[in-house]
């Protein structure tokens, strides 16, 4: 009896699992992943469309000749309609992100769709590895990355620029400081960095982010011309139609507190709730990133906070949960605490792809909970890593 106790709960506490087992069941999630990803592939070609015939199209309009016409209803409807939509994806990114998918309209949708997503996963995975380097099985296999592959979105290259700044911040912060720039193409994603860097005093890449934000600008500018920076405009509306709509659905494949209150039918608790949330989120990356903890602590503390700050981001936008999930990990792998805390990272790890699974049927998006939850542990962990700084004076650093 007293064995079997001992083995139920060294069962439960997952302590059998060691590096072979980690990797190997990461290689079949991997594998799992990739069958996902070509189910995906059938549907996006299928009466349902996706996401992607948005950055298709775009990329076909520029190409011939005319990068305004992304932002044309008209103009990208009737080339979806050549591959049987009825419908339209709207395009509605800033113009500098048609300078990098302007390529996918020289190909076939489904062929591009593939390059896609097989040259932003790999993107990803190269920016990312270096902050988990030996985690690199688990990585790979990230159930968020799952959900980025599967919509054929900008989730990979998005959290790739943020890996980038993290990986750059120390060495170099003026590249750093592109990078973060650079996510003006999904700028709501990018709310928290400026209040960690001018937290952290870290200004040369405060002042190379927004010297960033203008380079892109004047880029797309300056190849894409006047009409499609003003033609921009169009996709306001578009957006302002998406959120005004009463769509449970369309919330709950999002990632943000404003987006479940809006699927519950409260708009504006939705409102008091987001502010609410952001708030702390940045009151808590200032003083974490204020403190004395590593810079390997604050950016999992920055990256876990990051869905709190915004109104706006769909569960695709969530590879960059990688970094707080795999820092807690090596974490606990360095000095364990508590029992059960090999079960709670697995959950942690899972979370993006399970929080998404069960919202549409549980009518709740658990994922801003994830993120709180993911946010405290990293919080605890840095505040002794504080503790322990400041009684030798040393700040731990990226190598």
């Amino acid at each position: 009896m007293a064995w079997g106790q001992a083995g139920a709960s060294s069962f439960l506490t997952l302590r059998w699992i060691d590096r072979r087992r980690v990797n190997g069941y990461s290689a079949v999630l991997l594998f799992v992943s990739f069958a996902a990803v070509g189910f995906a592939l059938i549907e996006a070609l299928g009466p349902d469309g996706s996401d992607f015939l948005a950055f298709w199209s775009a990329g076909k309009l520029v190409l011939a000749g005319d990068p305004a016409a992304a932002y044309d209803l008209a103009a990208t409807g009737a080339i979806q309609a050549g591959v049987g939509r009825s419908d339209v994806f709207a395009f509605v990114n800033p113009p500098p992100l048609l300078l990098v998918i302007w390529p996918l309209g020289a190909l076939s949708f489904p062929l591009a769709w593939l390059v896609w997503v097989a040259a932003t996963y790999a993107l990803w995975l190269w920016a990312t590895r270096p902050l988990a380097p030996r985690l690199t099985m688990p990585l790979a296999a990230y159930p968020g990355a799952l959900l980025a592959a599967t919509h054929a979105q900008t989730g990979f290259v998005t959290s790739a620029l943020q890996a980038c700044f993290a990986r750059l911040l120390d060495r170099r912060p003026v590249a750093a400081g592109l990078c973060l720039g650079a996510l003006i193409v999904k700028p709501h994603l990018a709310v928290l960095f400026p209040f960690a860097l001018a937290a952290d005093r870290r200004w040369t890449a405060f002042l190379a982010a927004g010297a960033g934000v203008v380079l892109w600008l004047a880029l797309a500018w300056a190849l894409l011309g006047t009409e499609t920076m003003l033609a921009y405009r169009q996709s306001w509306q578009v957006s302002r139609v998406l959120m005004g709509e009463d769509d449970a659905a369309f919330f709950l494949r999002q990632a943000t507190v404003y987006a479940q209150f809006r699927a519950w039918g409260l708009p504006s608790a939705a409102v008091v709730a987001q502010a609410a949330a952001a708030q702390a989120a940045i009151a808590l990356t200032w003083r974490g990133w204020a403190g004395k903890a590593g810079l390997s602590a604050k950016l999992a503390l920055l990256f876990a906070l990051t869905p709190l700050a915004t109104p706006y981001m769909f569960n695709y936008d969530l590879p960059f949960l990688a970094v707080p999930s795999l820092w807690l990990v090596a974490q606990s792998v360095a000095a364990p605490r508590g029992r059960f805390e090999r079960a709670e990272l697995l959950a942690l790890y899972l979370a993006p792809a399970l929080a998404r699974t069960f919202a549409l049927p549980l009518q709740v998006n658990l994922t801003p909970l994830v993120c709180a939850w993911l946010a405290w542990r990293v919080w605890q962990r840095m505040a002794q890593e504080s503790v322990e700084n400041a009684a030798d004076g040393a700040v731990l650093r990226l190598s």
